[in-house]
């Protein structure tokens, strides 16, 4: 008004379509993220500021945790939809959710200078939840648990903004769903590495596997950990997983009140289980009962449990409670992950141990993934056998030939063929794109399967697809190991971690899910085993075995082979085609105009259920029911 005081009125519109939001400090009005023209006029010495705003709830309601973190050369905002801590030791800051911290403080006790990148390698190995950031004077390092890629970032206005969650980014900033990235999610044939991480949000990027984000004079991103190196000492490997795999258990049953367990009838279950009950924890199994009388684990859950002298909870079957199919179902707790989520077959198992929960907060359950790919031989574990064992391999691969009733030209091209992981993933995708003709026969012992394009996939798709593929190949230097069969193990590791990692952030705030096989130490040192010693006749996983002697009873690795469950994926695949043909046009990925409906129908209404008709539409079912729920989540 007068004295140099300048007095500003804002005036909303609203309901208009320009975004605007303001903030107030000392008593200062701040304009921010206004991308609009304002009008101004001065009138008796104030100045009129008139911006036009559309109503809508601000960034801070739609994520409701945020960190404001800043250093001499960047700055950088994390939000999440948990708290995350600052912890200070000398020069170094540490950001973690609460509960991690105690995990780590221990490995930074009484040092006082650090590598930031070997102490990220070692948070990495550490932390199971949520993502880390270690601060010191110059630079800032991101990064999460080992295995996990739930890391996201983008860059707005020279603010690196981070996340555990991809999602709580698209929601912050207003981002629009990539459907050229859906419309990849619905190839089930294309290797889950390295297309599992490209994001479903324009704009926002994923953490690659075993890297983290260092942020300084210069932005990028680096890797910290490698696969290991084949060990001879198989005893003294085989004593590291014994006391690494019974230290977790031993912890984490005087951290819980509440103690549970999967008892599938299966090894790795069983194993657990066993375990558990060696250190007289007070533990709640369940076990979901079989689809087919030819399946008998339910008949040795019953037994394990009665050896262990525990009851056994037994819950519908996976067909009955399974939701593999379902394509407009909310997610529990209205929860919306980064990705669609592929185990549907067992949610209504998971949720029905959630339901049964009396001790929230306070619950850990115990889950047997990723014991397969760690004690079990690899599809290529012939052709890593062949590298490993060098003059010898000569014989076995003759035995190769023999048992698999392989030409023995064919067996030998088979064997020796050398093709790069980058080298054979492109000849696929262009020959699943249509651009390059088959030269060879698939086998057993190549990186992975062919790729096959959906025919219900809309032509506009197929080129972004092949572009968007050819684009994230591009990004990585090769496979995961050079080694086929520890690059199969990894890749498959990957996705057990998504696993857990969904399970946490869609229960996990009534359950802890623990999977002792996925814990860093455990992997590294069975993947460090020669692969011959994964084979034995007449057992399943003899290096688990060993490593879980004198504990688990030796029945439990010779029962002979798995239970089959395939019963109910074709007749809940039918009862689908039933409920859904007439619905198919509603479908949010036809609204998109990804998917091809005539072609969908057409193909649903076949008489024969083909087994890859069969999971094609069970991937397209995951994709649907999250595309339903990220076009429907408030924003």
């Amino acid at each position: 008004m007068g004295n140099g005081v300048v007095t500003i009125w804002i005036f909303l519109a609203v309901e208009l379509n320009i975004i605007g939001k303001l903030r107030e400090k000392s008593g200062h009005w701040t304009i921010l993220r206004c991308p609009v023209t304002t009008f101004c006029e001065k009138s008796r010495g104030e100045t009129i500021i008139s911006i036009q705003l559309k109503e809508t709830k601000s960034s801070s309601d739609k994520v409701p945790f945020q960190v404001h973190i800043k250093i001499a050369s960047a700055s950088i905002l994390l939000i999440s939809q948990h708290q995350y801590v600052k912890h200070s030791k000398g020069d170094l800051e540490i950001y973690c959710i609460p509960c991690e911290y105690p995990k780590v403080a221990d490995q930074i006790q009484g040092t006082k200078e650090f590598e930031m990148s070997k102490l990220a390698l070692t948070f990495q190995k550490i932390v199971s939840k949520g993502i880390f950031v270690l601060v010191d004077n110059h630079e800032v390092i991101v990064g999460g648990a080992l295995f996990d890629v739930s890391l996201s970032w983008k860059m707005l206005h020279d603010i690196l903004i981070i996340s555990d969650s991809a999602s709580d980014i698209a929601r912050y900033c207003d981002l629009n769903i990539s459907k050229s990235a859906v419309a990849l999610n619905l190839i089930n044939s294309l290797p889950y590495y390295p297309f599992q991480n490209i994001p479903l949000w324009e704009g926002v990027n994923k953490i690659h596997p075993f890297c983290v984000l260092k942020y300084g004079k210069k932005f990028e991103e680096f890797k910290v950990w490698m696969p290991p190196e084949l060990s001879n000492d198989v005893e003294l490997t085989l004593q590291n997983i014994r006391e690494r795999f019974f230290d977790l258990l031993r912890n984490h049953t005087s951290n819980y009140a509440n103690i549970s367990a999967d008892l599938s009838g299966g090894v790795d279950s069983a194993s657990i289980a066993y375990a558990l009950k060696a250190h007289y924890a007070d533990i709640k199994l369940y076990h979901a009962k079989t689809d087919s009388k030819w399946n008998s684990d339910s008949k040795w859950a019953a037994m394990f449990a009665n050896d262990m002298n525990e009851s056994l909870n037994s819950l519908p079957s996976i067909g009955v409670s399974g939701r593999r199919f379902e394509t407009d179902m909310p997610y529990s707790g209205l929860t919306l992950p980064d990705f669609p989520i592929f185990w549907a077959d067992t949610e209504g198992y998971v949720e029905k141990i959630v339901n049964l929960n009396e001790n929230y907060g306070d619950s850990v359950h115990f889950i047997g993934v990723g014991g397969d790919e760690l004690f079990t031989p690899m599809p290529a574990y012939v052709w890593s056998v062949v590298r490993q064992n060098r003059m010898r391999s000569v014989s076995f691969g003759f035995q190769y030939c023999l048992l698999t009733k392989t030409s023995f030209l064919n067996g030998v091209s088979n064997l020796m063929n050398n093709t790069s992981f980058k080298e054979a993933l492109k000849t696929e995708i262009d020959i699943g794109f249509g651009y390059a003709k088959s030269r060879r026969k698939e086998s057993a012992l190549d990186w992975f399967g062919k790729i096959t394009i959906p025919a219900w996939l809309a032509k506009d798709y197929h080129v972004p697809c092949y572009q968007i593929a050819v684009k994230t190949l591009n990004g990585i230097s090769g496979g995961l190991d050079s080694d086929r069969s520890k690059h199969q193990a990894l890749e498959s590791l990957l996705f057990q971690r998504r696993v857990l990692s969904q399970l946490n952030v869609i229960y996990g705030s009534r359950f802890t899910w623990l999977a002792p096989f996925l814990d860093p130490k455990i992997i590294e040192s069975a993947l460090s085993i020669p692969m011959r010693y994964h084979i034995k006749s007449g057992m399943t996983k003899p290096m688990l075995y060993q490593a879980t002697k004198g504990i688990v009873p030796r029945e439990v690795f010779t029962r002979g082979f798995k239970g089959d469950y395939s019963t109910f994926l074709y007749k809940g695949y039918k009862e689908s085609v039933k409920r859904n043909i007439h619905a198919v046009r509603d479908f949010k990925i036809v609204e998109l105009g990804i998917v091809d409906p005539d072609i969908l129908v057409s193909e649903l209404s076949m008489p024969t259920a083909l087994h890859n008709r069969v999971e094609a539409f069970e991937r397209l079912s995951a994709v649907e029911r999250w595309l339903h729920n990220a076009m429907s989540y408030p924003s």
